[in-house]
């Protein structure tokens, strides 16, 4: 391998290593994330039907309660990254990602909601 290649290769790597870095924003500078408002309406209306999280003959868990949520969305508060919920709404694995077809996934700003509210603390409130 020539010292041009070596050079070019690691300017690349250098390049994907700083592109790829993403800083957590300052969750205290944003504005406030309810659950009670923001978050539960995004469950209630995507996650707690027939034949996903509303009853407990179709899913392995329900999703009615801030309770519910926090069990078994594993929300870890303060750490977006580290909670099962976003990681789930925010997959791109078709065989990850909830809701799963033929419904709607959630929006980008219903997704950015969730991520804020647990980099928030996930209060209940």
């Amino acid at each position: 391998m020539t010292k041009k290649l070596k050079l070019s290769i690691t300017i690349l790597a250098i390049s994907c290593l700083a592109l790829s870095c993403k800083h957590e924003p300052d969750f205290n500078s944003l504005p406030t994330v309810y659950y009670k408002t923001d978050i539960a309406p995004i469950i209630s209306g995507n996650c707690t039907f027939s034949g996903c999280h509303g009853d407990s003959a179709s899913r392995e868990f329900q999703l009615h309660t801030f309770e519910d949520v926090m069990k078994y969305c594993k929300v870890s508060p303060g750490k977006p990254q580290g909670s099962r919920l976003y990681l789930t709404v925010k997959s791109l694995d078709e065989e990850r990602v909830m809701p799963k077809p033929p419904y709607s996934l959630l929006t980008e700003k219903q997704i950015q909601l969730i991520y804020i509210w647990i980099g928030q603390g996930a209060h209940y409130n």
